[in-house]
């Protein structure tokens, strides 16, 4: 079953709190408008599993979370294709990695960041956009930290971050008026 719709419409808020009250699992696609899509990827895919984020990207070939673990250079292009020959798609490869002794607790928690938080994080700039929700669709393990966030926590999460940037801006522009002052007047 797939909802269809557009965020001017329904936005992400919205569609989180959807997915966290139904306990959706499957994959969120969002396409960014030709305006947005300059600024960043124009799609972006996000797996969730009963209402609880597990993973995002902007591609489908399962390579986001081992191409993030080789920029960091936590693992050699080597060893990482080593890992592939034995790893079995049947648990999130970060999870697999860590059970293996080849990342640490900290560094799963830092690619969840980067991969999941950052990524979906910046989607609430989206002003519009398509999005298509299908459920009960395979998860890509390989794109799997292990870690998992609830949709509405990343709601919050997201809200924090749009008004600590507009109180940066707003603390900016203040110290650039004081700044354009005469000194008498500071």
């Amino acid at each position: 079953m797939s909802t269809i719709g557009f965020l001017r419409d329904f936005p992400l808020p919205e569609i989180f709190q959807f997915i966290d009250k139904g306990r959706k699992t499957g994959v969120l696609r969002l396409r960014a408008l030709p305006d947005y899509s300059s600024t960043m990827p124009s799609v972006h895919y996000i797996w969730i599993y009963e209402g609880r984020i597990v993973a995002a990207a902007n591609r489908l070939d399962q390579q986001g979370l081992i191409s993030l673990i080789k920029q960091r250079n936590w693992v050699s292009p080597q060893v990482a294709t080593k890992l592939f020959q034995f790893y079995r798609n049947n648990q999130p490869l970060g999870l697999c990695l860590k059970n293996q002794g080849v990342l640490q607790d900290e560094q799963l928690k830092h690619l969840f960041q980067v991969q999941v938080l950052q990524q979906v994080c910046a989607l609430f700039q989206l002003k519009d956009g398509q999005f298509k929700l299908d459920q009960n669709v395979p998860i890509p393990m390989r794109e799997m930290t292990g870690l998992s966030i609830p949709s509405a926590v990343v709601n919050q999460y997201a809200l924090i971050q749009v008004l600590l940037e507009k109180i940066e801006t707003r603390c900016l522009d203040r110290c650039l008026d004081l700044t354009a002052l005469p000194a008498y007047a500071r």
